[in-house]
């Protein structure tokens, strides 16, 4: 337990398998290494169990698929678009990114509630890689002004609205090119 203690482990990216207390803006990527019929068992709601012992996680916030289901789109585009990764971040593992197969788990730190855990992965599972989100400026703090009371909102939407808001506008990208996809086998196939 010596990697908890250690400075350098402050940061995910030393030791991605580390989620600090209170940890923010992290997603971690994992894999199967298991048959089709395998993967069919695992679900958003039994994840914990397979990152390690003892971990609760909010399974809304965790994400399962197969990775044809992006394949279009790729998963390195999904995570710029959806979670905000800068693509200079993902540079080195742009390649392995939209190449993976079988089912795609992603675990963004807010699924951990700020709980401090050690993931110690099932064999079952590959850890791909941890990629932060931008870290976004803090908000502009307006002066107040009685003529623009009920009129200017002093603050930038929350976090919370931000991410719903591009988890939308992914799924909005997703449904587009699974519609493409379909006209372009219906296509195919007449």
């Amino acid at each position: 337990m010596g990697r908890r203690n250690d400075p350098e482990m402050d940061n995910p990216m030393n030791d991605p398998l580390n989620v600090r207390a209170g940890e923010r803006g992290v997603v971690r990527i994992f894999t199967t290494a298991l048959e089709p019929e395998g993967d069919a068992a695992i679900t958003a709601g039994n994840v914990a169990k397979l990152l390690g012992k003892n971990i609760s996680l909010d399974a809304r916030k965790v994400e399962v698929f197969p990775a044809k289901v992006i394949e279009i789109l790729g998963l390195q585009t999904y995570l710029r678009e959806g979670y905000g990764i800068p693509e200079e971040s993902m540079a080195g593992k742009a390649a392995v990114l939209d190449a993976l197969k079988g089912l795609v788990i992603l675990v963004p730190s807010s699924a951990f509630e700020g709980q401090e855990v050690y993931l110690n992965p099932n064999p079952a599972l590959r850890f791909i890689a941890a990629f932060e989100e931008v870290k976004s400026p803090p908000p502009v703090r307006m002066a107040h002004s009685e003529a623009a009371e009920g009129v200017v909102a002093p603050r930038g939407a929350s976090r919370a609205y931000r991410e719903a808001e591009r988890h939308f506008k992914w799924w909005m990208v997703a449904l587009g090119a699974l519609a493409l996809s379909g006209a372009l086998v219906l296509f195919f196939v007449i």
